[in-house]
């Protein structure tokens, strides 16, 4: 096995895996799993089963059992919201319109602050 990193590639990601895939809903994709796993968040600190959380909310048990097993591309992001809401009556969710060619460079511009420089990466001098 070869230990020598420097045959390795650095691919720094956009922060939605779904757009790194080519995915043409990249962003509803993103907002529902960020929905879902604040769902299931609710459920796992409660140690609510799928079946109470049902009766609790008056979605169907079969809609949690989905989340659990992160099959919800047949919610739309009101439905997940709506069931958000059915579990915490006190959250707020929000969304956030930016042009994508500023996020970028806002993520380059971090990423280039966390990543320390090495050797290589070091301007050369002539």
């Amino acid at each position: 096995m070869n230990d020598n990193n420097d045959d390795m590639e650095l691919i720094r990601g956009s922060g939605n895996v779904w757009q790194d895939l080519d995915y043409s809903d990249a962003d509803i994709r993103q907002a529902k799993d960020l929905l879902a796993a604040r769902i299931i968040g609710i459920l796992d600190d409660r140690a609510l089963s799928t079946r109470v959380a049902g009766q609790q909310t008056g979605f169907a048990a079969a809609d949690f059992s989905r989340m659990r097993n992160a099959s919800y591309g047949r919610f739309t992001l009101d439905r997940l919201i709506r069931m958000l809401h059915a579990l915490d009556d006190d959250v707020e969710v929000r969304l956030d319109v930016s042009s994508r060619r500023k996020i970028r460079a806002r993520c380059a511009r971090d990423m280039d602050k966390q990543m320390p420089r090495t050797k290589s990466d070091q301007p050369v001098d002539s």
